[in-house]
C-alpha cells in the first residue's frame, strides 16, 4: 500500500511540475507572431517532446500508472495514428511518378515521385500534429486531477487575458504596432503578438468563453457551499465574479477591436452557448436568475463595446458582401484543386504551392492566396476527402463524448461546457478562415478541450478510479 501511495505522490508531483512548463509555452507560443514560422514549430515541438520524455521517463522509474493512458481513448488515438501514418506516405519517394496539372495553362505539369507537391512541408505538418497530440495526452494527465484541472484552466484564462491588455496596448497607446514592430498590414486593429486578426479573435474569443463558465461556476459555488460562500468573497474575493468580470470585460473589448467580424460572432456564439447549456442543465444548485442575466449582459457588453472601439469594424460590416462574394470564387477554385486529388489530395501543408495551379480570374492575382480561408476546404484539398475528415471526425466524436458526460453530470460542470463552447467557436470560425491553422491558437484549444476530455472520463469511472 506505501509502494502505491509513493507512485501517485510522484505521480502527483510530476503533473504539477508539467503543469506549469505546459501553460509557459501556451503562453508564450502567441507572442511569437502566433508561431507561424517552421522553426517556431520545431520549438514547441522540440520543448512538448522534452516534457513527454520527462513525463515517461519518470513514470517508468516509479512504476507509475498514467490516470489516462492511450488504450483509454482508442477509436481517437487509433484516427489520429492512421492521419500520421498517411502524412508521412504523402510524402514518402514511392517511386511512382505522380502528376499535378494547371488548368490556367493544361500545358504545365509537375511531375513528382511523392504524393505530396511539397514532401518537406508535410513532413513538417506531420511534425505539428504530432505536436498536438502529444500535447493533448500531457494535459490529459495534468488535468486528470480536478481540482488541478480548474486551476489550470484559470491559469490559461489569466494568460489570455494578458494577451489581450499587450493587444490593446500596442493599438491605442504605442503607435499601433506588432509588439513594437511596425505593421504591414491591419492598421487600425489589435493584433497582440499574431500577424493576423482573426487569428487573434478566436484566440480571445477561446478566453471569453472561459470568462463566462468561470463566472456561472462562481454564481454557483455560493448555493453549492463551495469556497467562500459570502456575498464579499462571491463578487470581490480572490476570483470573484467581479474580477473575472474585469478580465472578460477586456477580452470582449479586445475582441471587438480586432475588427474581425466572423471572430466576434463566433465568440458571441460561444457565449451563449455556454449560457444555454448552463440554463439547460437542471440542478438544485442552479442560480438559474444569474444564469439568465448573462444573455442580457453578454449584448449589452458587446453592443456598448462597438460605441466605443467598433467604428472600424461596423465599417467592415458594411462591406461583408463584397468579402463574401470573393471567398466564394476562391472556394469554387478550392473545389476544383479537391475534385483534381479527391482520395490523396496535394499533401499536407502543401495549399500554398498547389493553388497557383488553379488560381485564375476573378480571383485577384495582386495577394497571395496561401490559404484556403477554410480550414475544412484546406484539409479535404491538402489530405483528401477521406483522410482529410479524419480530424473532424475526431472532434465530433469528442463532442458527443463531452455532451453525453454533460448530461450525465450530477451537477453545472464547468470544464465539460467550456470544452464543447470552445470547439463551437473553432468550428463556426473555421468555415470562413484558417485561425485552426495557426499553432499558438490550436495549442490552446486542444489544451482547453483536452481539459474537458478529462472530465468527462473522470465522471465516467467515478468510483472506480483512485485520487492522485
Amino acid at each position: 500500500m506505501r509502494k502505491a501511495t509513493r507512485y501517485h505522490s510522484d505521480r502527483f508531483r510530476l503533473n504539477n511540475q508539467l503543469m506549469w512548463a505546459i501553460l509557459l509555452v501556451l503562453f508564450l507560443s502567441p507572442f511569437a507572431f502566433g508561431s507561424t514560422k517552421p522553426s517556431l514549430w520545431l520549438l514547441w515541438s522540440l520543448l512538448i517532446s522534452l516534457c513527454g520524455a520527462v513525463l515517461f521517463g519518470r513514470m517508468a522509474l516509479s512504476n507509475a500508472r498514467f490516470r489516462i493512458a492511450p488504450r483509454n481513448l482508442p477509436v481517437l488515438f487509433c484516427l489520429f495514428v492512421l492521419l500520421g501514418a498517411f502524412m508521412l506516405f504523402q510524402a514518402l519517394p514511392l517511386g511512382v511518378s505522380s502528376a499535378a496539372a494547371s488548368i490556367a495553362d493544361l500545358g504545365v505539369l509537375i511531375t513528382l515521385d511523392t504524393i505530396s507537391l511539397t514532401p518537406h512541408d508535410t513532413i513538417l505538418a506531420l511534425v505539428r500534429w504530432a505536436t498536438y497530440g502529444l500535447l493533448f495526452f500531457l494535459v490529459l494527465q495534468i488535468t486528470s486531477n480536478p481540482q488541478r484541472a480548474r486551476a489550470f484552466i484559470n491559469l490559461l484564462y489569466w494568460a489570455i487575458v494578458v494577451h489581450a491588455v499587450v493587444g490593446l496596448l500596442f493599438l491605442l497607446q504605442f503607435g499601433d504596432t506588432i509588439l513594437g514592430i511596425p505593421k504591414w498590414k491591419y492598421f487600425g486593429s489589435a493584433l497582440g503578438g499574431f500577424i493576423n486578426r482573426n487569428s487573434f479573435a478566436t484566440f480571445l474569443s477561446f478566453g471569453s468563453v472561459l470568462g463566462v463558465n468561470l463566472m456561472i461556476e462562481r454564481m454557483t459555488e455560493r448555493l453549492s457551499g463551495k469556497g467562500d460562500t459570502s456575498i464579499l468573497g462571491i463578487y470581490l474575493g480572490k476570483g470573484g465574479l467581479v474580477v473575472i468580470g474585469l478580465g472578460w470585460l477586456i477580452l470582449v473589448i479586445t475582441l471587438i477591436a480586432t475588427n474581425s467580424r466572423m471572430g466576434l460572432f463566433a465568440g458571441c456564439c460561444g457565449m451563449i452557448a455556454s449560457v444555454v447549456l448552463a440554463l439547460a442543465k437542471k440542478s438544485a444548485n442552479t442560480n438559474r436568475t444569474g444564469i439568465w442575466l448573462f444573455l442580457l449582459v453578454i449584448p449589452v457588453f458587446v453592443g456598448l463595446g462597438m460605441l466605443g472601439y467598433g467604428t472600424l469594424f461596423l465599417e467592415r460590416l458594411g462591406r461583408v458582401g463584397d468579402a463574401s462574394d470573393v471567398r466564394m470564387q476562391l472556394y469554387q477554385q478550392v473545389l476544383q484543386m479537391i475534385e483534381a486529388r479527391p482520395l490523396l489530395g496535394f499533401g499536407g501543408d502543401s495549399f500554398e504551392y498547389a493553388y497557383p495551379l488553379f488560381h485564375q480570374a476573378p480571383v485577384s492575382v495582386d495577394l497571395v492566396w496561401d490559404k484556403a480561408h477554410s480550414t475544412y476546404l484546406s484539409l479535404w484539398a491538402e489530405y483528401g476527402l477521406f483522410f482529410g475528415s479524419l480530424p473532424m471526425l475526431i472532434v465530433a466524436i469528442i463532442v458527443l463524448q463531452l455532451g453525453a458526460a454533460y448530461v450525465k453530470a450530477p451537477g453545472q460542470d464547468m470544464l465539460i461546457r467550456s470544452g464543447l463552447c470552445v470547439i463551437l467557436v473553432g468550428a463556426l470560425h473555421s468555415l470562413v478562415d484558417f485561425s485552426l491553422e495557426i499553432e499558438a491558437v490550436t495549442f490552446a484549444f486542444v489544451a482547453i478541450v483536452a481539459t474537458a476530455w478529462a472530465r468527462q472520463f473522470e465522471l465516467r469511472n467515478a468510483g472506480t478510479r483512485e485520487g492522485s
